[in-house]
């Protein structure tokens, strides 16, 4: 399907609100760390283009950084949105340690499941707004060990605190992906 919007990550300015000391869990553990918040606007759109979202940043420097919205604009596309999370785990290979990453998992239109990981070989089945990561696109296996099978999914790279970017790509992989109602990469 091809998109109606130009869609382009610069598009998306990110202002920092505050942070404050937090806890939460993830995957049934207990985290502490810092909630950062940051309002959003989506200047891809004319309408319906401001949002708040919230960055967990544990204490624990080998934790996941999750990213999320807090809220989100009135469109039946994004209404679950604030229940979902773009999560980014520190990268320990090669040239790409130091950097966090995140798969490329996008959100599933069809309401069948919550997301579809794109695996490395998939990546030019992907939206026009991801040719602009081109660059920092990796296979999974290349920027930390596996020990599952998901050593073929695609991860993004970012510099350590760019949670602006963080944000960003999950406009690309969530909110834009929903509004367009991008099918995942046919296998």
């Amino acid at each position: 399907m091809a998109s109606r919007t130009r869609y382009r990550l610069d598009r998306v300015e990110v202002a920092p609100l505050g942070s404050r000391p937090a806890s939460w869990t993830f995957a049934g553990e207990a985290v502490r760390g810092t909630e950062q918040s940051y309002v959003v606007i989506d200047r891809n759109l004319s309408a319906k283009n401001s949002w708040e979202f919230i960055v967990r940043v544990p204490e624990d420097a080998k934790g996941r950084i999750e990213v999320r919205p807090r809220t989100t604009p009135p469109h039946k596309a994004w209404e679950e949105l604030p229940d979902r999370s773009l999560t980014f785990s520190l990268a320990t290979r090669g040239p790409a340690r130091g950097r966090w990453y995140c798969q490329v998992a996008l959100a599933d239109v069809s309401g069948e499941r919550s997301r579809a990981i794109v695996r490395h070989g998939e990546r030019e089945q992907l939206p026009h707004w991801f040719k602009d990561l081109g660059g920092r696109m990796r296979k999974k296996e290349t920027v930390k060990l596996t020990r599952g099978t998901d050593g073929e999914a695609l991860v993004v790279l970012v510099p350590a605190g760019d949670y602006a970017d963080m944000i960003r790509l999950f406009f690309a992989t969530k909110v834009w992906i929903l509004r367009e109602g991008v099918a995942p990469p046919a296998r």
